[in-house]
């Protein structure tokens, strides 16, 4: 390891404990506990990599050890690595910009979720020009990170005195991406246990409570950790928020099919969204195609478009499932 790799580590790297439940401060003896342990500490690894190799061919190799359904977490991790090096870099600043372009071009989204965190981390970074850097649509997921990091580094200040960046502030959907974020990590915060999560999302002011069910949903689906009855309890306690749940779930899936790294099972996906994982895929490539590339869809941001047509098809399933469930019931009769 040259100096300057070391010097590093020294400076910014993590140590894996940081994931254990018992210094956050999490939920104790929550089942699904160990499973979120190791992606929490898949992310770290991932950070502490790219610190160590830079964008070089070493940080490529280590990805290639990963198992296939955590490497977008270790990608959330590079992404927040290589933000970090860009940013308190002289010269080469372009570091997470090329990989996404090249060999983290399918972990784009967790790419950006990482880079939020680092944002976060390092005294709430300015977004702005990341985010007119980044994809049209999917560039403002720097926001989910912020919400990320707070809530799951600082929790009393984010879940109990409601703490907003001055600089999400700023727009209404800014706040909803943030909320998204916070959503993310109160399942790890929660570990997974429904009545937890839906307590303390009861605690944000109800134009908030959404945009945190969506993220619950996201992290349900993509990390996991809780069997189907625990889903289920969940999207119960969600309430006239169930179809939040959903939209974050086909998030979830939308994220792992272009990064090739599916789940072997969709129940959870079928529970929140009513739907296969493949139908869910097959909607979300149609509705993110339909946004034609552009920024802004009628003065309206494009990435709050996409999602309110997810959200919108998961509440016309869900009132379907109402539907034929009734049906099947006056059939028992």
């Amino acid at each position: 390891m040259s100096k300057l790799n070391i010097l590093r580590r020294m400076l910014f790297a993590l140590p894996l404990s940081e994931a254990n439940f018992k210094i956050r401060g999490f939920e104790k003896n929550a089942p699904a506990q160990a499973r979120l342990e190791l992606v929490a500490k898949t992310v770290v690894s991932g950070y502490n990599t790219a610190l160590e190799t830079g964008l070089t061919d070493d940080l490529q190799t280590n990805t290639e050890t990963i198992k296939q359904e955590l490497v977008g977490f270790f990608n959330e991790g590079i992404g927040m690595g290589l933000y970090t090096l860009d940013v308190f870099s002289v010269f080469n600043r372009n570091r997470f910009w090329n990989f996404i372009k090249d060999k983290g071009k399918n972990h784009e989204y967790m790419s950006y979720i990482g880079a939020g965190i680092a944002s976060g981390v390092f005294f709430n970074l300015p977004f702005e020009k990341f985010v007119e850097k980044a994809d049209p649509t999917s560039g403002l997921l720097i926001l989910n990170g912020l919400g990320f990091y707070y809530a799951y580094f600082k929790p009393k200040k984010t879940l109990q005195k409601m703490y907003l960046p001055k600089s999400v502030k700023k727009d209404k959907f800014y706040i909803e991406c943030y909320d998204n974020g916070i959503g993310r990590a109160l399942w790890f915060y929660n570990g997974g246990v429904p009545t937890s999560i839906a307590r303390t999302i009861a605690n944000f002011p109800k134009d908030r409570q959404g945009a945190i069910w969506s993220g619950v949903g996201l992290a349900a689906t993509y990390a996991g950790g809780v069997p189907e009855e625990k889903i289920r309890e969940l999207q119960e306690l969600a309430g006239e928020n169930s179809h939040m749940l959903g939209e974050g779930s086909i998030l979830a899936c939308h994220t792992r099919d272009i990064a090739g790294n599916p789940h072997e099972s969709d129940s959870t996906e079928r529970i929140l969204t009513g739907k296969s994982v493949k139908e869910c895929n097959l909607f979300a490539a149609m509705a993110k195609e339909n946004l034609n590339g552009k920024r802004y869809i009628e003065g309206r941001h494009s990435l709050l478009v996409f999602m309110e047509n997810i959200r919108e098809w998961v509440r016309e399933n869900h009132k379907t499932a109402n539907i034929n469930a009734h049906h099947l019931q006056e059939a028992v009769r």
